[in-house]
Formats: C-alpha cells, sequence, structure tokens
C-alpha cells in the first residue's frame, strides 16, 4: 500500500517544476509590434499620398507613384543586405573606428527584424499604395484625354507597368545587395549614424582621446 501511494507522487513533482519555466519564459511581441507599425504606416503614407495625389496634376501623381516604387526597391535591397551580410569585417572596421561600423553591427545582428521592416512593412506598403496612386493617374489621365471608353485598358496598362518595375527593381536590387552587402549595409549605418546620438557622443570621446594621447 504504501508503494502505491508513493509512485503517483514520484510522477507530480516533475510536472510542478514545469509550471514556473513556461511562465517565466518571455514572449515574443514582435509581430505585434510589427503589426502596430505597419497599420500607423499605411495609414499615414495612404493618406498623404491621397491628398497629396487628389490635389495635384498629372505629373505630379507620376512622380508619387515613381518615388513609391523607388523606396520599395531600395529598402527590399537593405532588408536583404542585411541578412546576408558577415559581421566579422563589420567588427575589424568598428576596431579600427570607422564611422558607422557600429550602427553597422547592430543591423546586423538585428537582420531578422531589419528585413521585416525593410523588406515586409516598408517594401509591401510602398507597393500597395503605388497601386492606388496608379488607379488615381488612370483616372486623370481618362479625364484629361475624354477616353473613358478605354478605362479598363489603360487600368491594365498601368498596373502592369507598375508591378513589371517594382518586380524587376527588386530582383536587381536583391542581386546588388547580395554581392555588395557590406557596403550597402555600411552605407544605410553611415545614414542612421547622422540621427544616432550615441554614436556623436563615441566620436567626440575619441577625438577627445587623440587629442590627449597627442
Amino acid at each position: 500500500m504504501d508503494e502505491q501511494h508513493k509512485e503517483p507522487d514520484l510522477i507530480e513533482e516533475p510536472q510542478q517544476k514545469d509550471h514556473p519555466r513556461k511562465k517565466g519564459q518571455k514572449r515574443n511581441l514582435w509581430p505585434l509590434k510589427v503589426t502596430i507599425i505597419t497599420l500607423v504606416l499605411s495609414a499615414f503614407f495612404s493618406f498623404s499620398t491621397e491628398i497629396v495625389s487628389s490635389k495635384s496634376n498629372l505629373v505630379v501623381a507620376l512622380l508619387i507613384c515613381i518615388l513609391l516604387v523607388l523606396i520599395s526597391i531600395i529598402f527590399d535591397g537593405i532588408g536583404v543586405a542585411a541578412t546576408n551580410c558577415d559581421i566579422k569585417p563589420l567588427t575589424a572596421m568598428a576596431s579600427k573606428r570607422i564611422p558607422g561600423s557600429r550602427v553597422a553591427i547592430k543591423l546586423v545582428q538585428n537582420s531578422e527584424k531589419v528585413s521585416s521592416i525593410c523588406c515586409d512593412v516598408i517594401g509591401d506598403i510602398c507597393g500597395v499604395v503605388s497601386g492606388a496612386c496608379s488607379a488615381a493617374i488612370v483616372l486623370r489621365i481618362v479625364a484629361y484625354a475624354n477616353a473613358e471608353a478605354w478605362q479598363l485598358w489603360i487600368s491594365i496598362l498601368a498596373s502592369a507597368l507598375i508591378a513589371a518595375i517594382t518586380v524587376g527593381g527588386k530582383a536587381f536590387a536583391k542581386t546588388v545587395a547580395i554581392r555588395n552587402s557590406k557596403d550597402m549595409v555600411m552605407l544605410t549605418a553611415r545614414f542612421l549614424s547622422i540621427f544616432i546620438k550615441e554614436n556623436k557622443k563615441e566620436k567626440r570621446n575619441a577625438s577627445k582621446k587623440t587629442k590627449s594621447s597627442r
């Protein structure tokens, strides 16, 4: 009888030890953050593009559409470069205190988040908004040319052109990003280091150390 009572106790003990480990694990909130960022950015881009394209002429609307396509292509290349970049050359550059190298290391260390923001968030938002902008351009062309009978074909041609330019541009940007991942990451990091205060403080401290050594 005693042995029968002891056996369930031995089985229940490991189950009680597993519960605090599950509770102590950190939750991955990154998908939720990406969803909120996408919602805010898509609303901002859609609102600003709709206002500008509705109140401007055909040339301005075309320039906005081209700008959105270029942003989508560039950010897609940055995301691919961050995931394919080797961190060893960047650490060597950071040891020599090359400007932007530490920011580049952070980009590579967080390559999954950088790729998600650049490729999925900004790239897809610009692609969707550029499609909506093309619809506004089609309406302008039809109104200027009085070609309501050709509206369907003009709309198909405009959407096909934008899709072809976007896909072809992204394919070209990806090949360039894979072959020149370090240079693209460093170029992005140098641009971002302009807005980062910590990097400016590090530059000041480095300049003070060089002056004191002299």
